[in-house]
């Protein structure tokens, strides 16, 4: 579930408060008082907006999901956890309708309640619309006799929609447990006008969200912190009194080093730990430091595109890259054994992962300089001295120079990237880092138009489509869904999607499909599916994927309620201070 719960990103803000120091106070019937500031550091980059429906990037959707919940989310164990759902998502016996109970004490900002009707214009006059692009439209898509529809959203009454599917998809319903709504009442006044929708003050100040979030939108202060404030009013809380935090605040440091020592100051609440100083959080007496599992891997993107090194569309040319580069040596020597080395887009932690058939490339036996080397020699990227020995170039004999690309603000994203520029100079190739700001790696790196069209730039705007900047490699991370892996089609779909590399394979586009088919329904075919599709991907490498991450998370030894896990921050607003 990609936007599906406040999974504590390593992200988010340092503000020196006192009262982020405030003890919590246990009441004598057993319930938490209210009481201090929760504060979050991060040295990621920042939001690219509150209004939900324009974002692709995850931070947005952290800040925002602190004032809307989902219909659902899920604990440690993977359990579906209800959250604006009354009940689960009933399926029909064929799979193909989908009928959805919504809690009936729901109300937006002025009191009306949220109602069915609230769901299903969100989804047919916003999400599936075609005058705003929304970045996810292709989850609510499916093929029909050749072409591409959306699925039918129907209201039946107050509380209960229907969403009816012409084909079967077995992961569909993790797709709609993501879902958050508008009010019509207020989007009906921007429908159609693009600039005004994405002007909105009510939804870039996010006046709108009523009792559907633990907190609600106070200030953002771009580049330096996000608050929300406690919401009494929140439907989870209201017998309970949660959440207990008066605030919350997502501060912002401009290095990982900077925040952490934040933490070790007592300054702010929680930070990411990086792996280096994961002992010495440790060994602090007010630090108490989580190291769990996580769904989020780092690749390397090979440019697929027009403004990217022509060798990079040749799969061998990709496989001998991803050769030379040592993933054990990332793992241990880079993060510290906090990592282990990925061949696919699903982790060991999915219920849906298969190792069969996946080819490694990046450890031993397939990780080898020489072989590579050979490898692109045959390809033509390279010449032959007099001793045998090969000094990789370009066609033309010349030295061949690739650009790594890399949001700045995170330690081990730099390392890494500074140990595959090691790595690919071992080759003979010259590699320049571009080290840039989160914002301006999407903007200028990813998002890509047509030149000399009047597209806006988006992540996938046809194979034709080429970004702002110049670039060859970007390392960056992606995050899987560990319950529907098939939502990472997106990243590597031919059209639309936020396939930014521009890779197109039409037996990947047809497995991914094949997942979300009936035949999929048969819990052992899908897993048989997934195992051909990270093969496929294995060997293809339109990406060199890295590692997949084990997280170290430090808190304020006088945090309590919090449960370690693959999604700890499921159940956060009911965390409080001792």
């Amino acid at each position: 579930m990609k936007k599906l719960t406040i999974l504590l990103t390593l992200s988010l803000i340092l503000i020196t408060l006192t009262a982020g120091c405030a003890k919590g106070e246990i009441k004598e019937n057993g319930g938490v008082s209210v009481r201090g500031i929760f504060i979050e550091g991060d040295s990621g980059g920042d939001a690219e907006t509150l209004n939900w429906i324009l974002a692709a990037d995850a931070t947005s959707f952290s800040y925002v999901g602190h004032t809307l919940d989902p219909l659902a989310t899920y604990d440690n164990q993977l359990n579906i956890q209800l959250r604006c759902l009354a009940k689960d998502v009933e399926v029909s016996p064929d799979g193909l309708v989908y009928t959805v109970t919504i809690r009936g004490d729901l109300k937006w900002s002025d009191g009306s309640p949220v109602t069915a009707e609230d769901y299903v214009y969100t989804l047919k006059n916003l999400m599936f619309s075609d005058w705003l692009n929304y970045p996810y439209k292709s989850d609510w898509q499916e093929e029909v006799d050749g072409k591409t529809v959306f699925v039918t959203p129907e209201v039946v009454d107050d509380t209960t929609f229907i969403i009816t599917r012409q084909t079967v998809d077995p992961e569909f319903v993790y797709t709609i447990y993501d879902l958050t709504p508008y009010p019509k009442y207020i989007a009906t006044q921007y429908e159609g006008d693009v600039q005004a929708f994405t002007q909105a003050t009510e939804f870039n100040n996010l006046t709108y969200t009523g009792n559907l979030g633990p907190y609600r939108f106070k200030e953002w202060v771009r580049n330096d912190r996000y608050v929300v404030e406690r919401n009494p009013e929140y439907y989870l809380g209201k017998d309970v009194g949660a959440p207990y935090f008066e605030q919350y605040i997502t501060k912002l440091f401009g290095t990982s080093a900077t925040r952490q020592a934040a933490l070790e100051a007592g300054d702010i609440t929680y930070t990411g730990i990086e792996p280096e100083q994961a002992n010495k959080f440790r060994n602090l007496p007010h630090v108490k430091v989580y190291t769990v599992p996580t769904s989020g891997y780092t690749l390397l993107a090979y440019n697929h595109r027009a403004n990217g090194w022509d060798g990079l569309k040749n799969k061998t040319v990709r496989q001998a890259l991803s050769m030379a580069i040592n993933k054990q040596a990332i793992s241990q020597a880079v993060l510290l054994g906090f990592a282990e080395p990925a061949f696919s887009f699903i982790p060991k932690t999915s219920p849906w992962y298969v190792e069969e058939g996946i080819v490694k490339y990046g450890v031993v036996p397939l990780h080898d300089k020489q072989k590579a080397a050979e490898l692109l020699y045959q390809e033509g990227y390279g010449i032959k001295k007099d001793n045998g020995t090969i000094k990789v170039t370009d066609k033309e004999g010349k030295p061949l120079h690739l650009i790594l690309a890399v949001n700045t603000g995170s330690k081990p994203s730099e390392d890494m990237a500074f140990f595959v520029r090691k790595e690919l100079i071992a080759l003979g190739i010259e590699v320049e880092i571009k080290l840039v700001p989160w914002a301006t790696l999407l903007r200028q790196y990813v998002m890509n138009k047509v030149p000399d069209s009047k597209q806006e730039p988006t992540y996938n705007n046809g194979p034709e489509a080429v970004s702002q900047e110049r670039w060859d490699i970007i390392l960056i991370g992606f995050n899987t869904d560990l319950l529907a892996p098939s939502g990472s089609h997106v990243f590597f779909a031919s059209k639309g999607g936020l396939n930014f590399l521009g890779y197109s394979n039409s037996k990947v586009d047809e497995l991914f499909n094949r997942a979300k088919s009936k035949e999929s329904l048969d819990k052992e075919t899908r897993r048989q599916v997934y195992a051909e599709l990270s093969r496929l991907l294995s060997e293809e490498q339109p990406v060199d994927f890295l590692v997949f991450h084990r997280a170290n998370r430090g808190f304020q030894k006088k945090v309590m309620g919090i449960e370690p896990g693959i999604n700890m921050g499921y159940n956060y607003h009911l965390w409080y201070f001792e």
